[in-house]
């Protein structure tokens, strides 16, 4: 009997114009918003800051040649020595400093080397070694073109996570919005649904044939695959798009980003949804469904607000705390998954806490519903649902 309620409330929404339509919207704006992105980057040109020193000058005006025309602008400086040049790389002076041997550069960057820069001045070194071992006598073409092969330069990063941190923390807040947005409509329609099943009196029907815990269980189950197939469609539509239009590094964040947020839209589904029908079963019109819901939904109001406080500072006892608390976990959890700063602990001791508090509120929210639901008309107190007779 719940296959049957789930199974109902599932291919009815799904089969709707306005899961259609919003679906389609939906696709068409997540990725048309990151094909702009692409767009707009893959316009600009970027500026890069090359500092030189020692014998590595003799690259400086070759690197500018070959880069002129493309979507970088190489400007030049001689630096007086490598400390020198890697403190101005620290402090954001220089984008990128080359010293030592020109055939065997040392290149220095804070987080990344810009792409084109890069495959320029691999291209110059070993054009370098080329011109070095054909100069030399008696050297045999084979190893030439070995050594010519193996010429590359020697990268240093100063702060290699950096570039990474910041599309992870991007990936974070993107995910957490989707969870508040996703949570606070697919929460709505539970409540809804009860009500207007409760007002067209299609509950009591119902309630002929099923107990009150599997129809509020049924239709909490349904609506949410309705929402995991929505959000599978659009997760799946932005990594392909994203792939395509290499905005972000997919194979860094993607799977993280989305099996991390599907994970918790289910489990904080389940935790509002509960709620969410708990509450709309003591209404019976939808004008007051609002009223009844509102301390649910500025709780999940209140988990995005404190979203940019967490990852701003992760390492915080508090935010860490709570990241944690099944009422809060749903959205910020994810967002710390994305952005690399929650440990397996963490995320386990979410998923314990939130999965029990789940289960009590089943309780709960079970024994709310089954006492309030056939009572058509005023407002049902949650005293009076509590004390009731359960089904």
């Amino acid at each position: 009997m719940l296959r049957l309620i789930v199974r109902r409330e599932f291919v009815t929404r799904v089969r709707s114009r306005l899961f259609l339509i919003a679906t389609g919207l939906l696709l068409v704006l997540v990725a048309g918003y990151i094909a702009v992105q692409a767009l707009v980057f893959n316009r600009a040109v970027t500026t890069v800051t090359v500092g030189f020193t020692g014998q590595a000058q003799a690259l400086a005006q070759p690197l500018k040649a070959s880069t002129a025309g493309l979507d970088v602008r190489v400007e030049t400086r001689t630096v007086p020595d490598l400390q020198a040049g890697e403190n101005e790389v620290r402090s954001g002076s220089l984008d990128v400093l080359v010293s030592g041997d020109p055939v065997e550069p040392t290149v220095v960057v804070k987080d990344q080397l810009n792409p084109t820069v890069a495959a320029a001045l691999t291209g110059l070194v070993r054009q370098g070694a080329l011109n070095r071992a054909v100069s030399a006598r008696g050297v045999d073409p084979a190893a030439i073109e070995a050594q010519v092969a193996a010429a590359k330069i020697d990268l240093t990063a100063l702060s290699p996570t950096a570039a990474q941190r910041t599309q992870r923390t991007v990936a974070g807040v993107v995910v957490a919005i989707l969870l508040y947005v996703a949570l606070l409509v697919y929460g709505q329609l539970v409540a809804q649904g009860v009500v207007e099943e409760k007002a067209n009196r299609i509950v009591e029907i119902l309630l002929s044939t099923v107990r009150p815990r599997q129809l509020l269980l049924g239709k909490v189950i349904g609506i949410g695959l309705v929402g995991v197939l929505q959000l599978v469609l659009v997760g799946g539509v932005a990594l392909v798009v994203a792939a395509r239009t290499h905005v972000v590094s997919v194979p860094t964040i993607g799977v993280t980003a989305v099996v991390g947020g599907l994970v918790w839209f289910v489990l904080g589904f389940v935790l509002y949804a509960l709620v969410y029908a708990a509450g709309a079963a003591l209404v019976s019109r939808q004008e007051d469904v609002a009223a009844v819901t509102m301390p649910i939904t500025m709780l999940i109001v209140g988990s995005y607000l404190a979203l940019f406080w967490v990852l701003a500072s992760p390492d915080n006892p508090v935010a860490v705390a709570l990241t944690m608390l099944p009422p809060l976990a749903p959205v910020l959890m994810p967002a710390r998954m994305a952005s690399g700063d929650a440990q397996a602990w963490q995320v386990l001791l979410a998923v314990v806490l939130t999965v029990s508090t789940i289960a009590g509120l089943n309780a709960l929210a079970a024994r709310i519903y089954a006492n309030s639901v056939l009572r058509i008309g005023a407002r049902v107190r949650l005293r009076e649902a509590w004390r009731g007779r359960q089904a």
